[in-house]
């Protein structure tokens, strides 16, 4: 009969959000770079190398994203992780209190 009251539906919904953005910065990036690369076949020059260089910048950020994304949404599993098993826990601790007084 505890007082505490935990619903984790709302960290499972970010977890999979979380899951949506990693798989979709992934293919964003794995597709983009087959594009960047086979541009300057066409195009050479300095533009070329700019577009190359900003390129380059922007897939490094893109798979800091996605490296990051993945570390928060470890964090998300591990904190809904940690609420069920105290949720359970307490609900077990007062069971058994009122057992032991009835």
């Amino acid at each position: 009969m505890s007082e505490q009251r935990v619903d984790t539906g709302q960290l499972g919904e970010l977890a999979s959000s979380l899951q949506q953005l990693i798989a979709y910065s992934a293919a964003l990036r794995d597709t983009s770079a087959g594009f960047a690369y086979m541009l300057p076949a066409d195009w050479v020059g300095p533009a070329s190398a700019q577009f190359l260089g900003a390129f380059e910048t922007w897939a490094v950020s893109a798979e800091a994203l996605r490296a990051q994304t993945e570390q928060l949404q470890a964090l998300v599993a591990a904190a809904r992780t940690a609420y069920d098993t105290t949720s359970t826990e307490l609900d077990s601790s007062w069971s058994s209190a009122l057992s032991q007084l009835g």
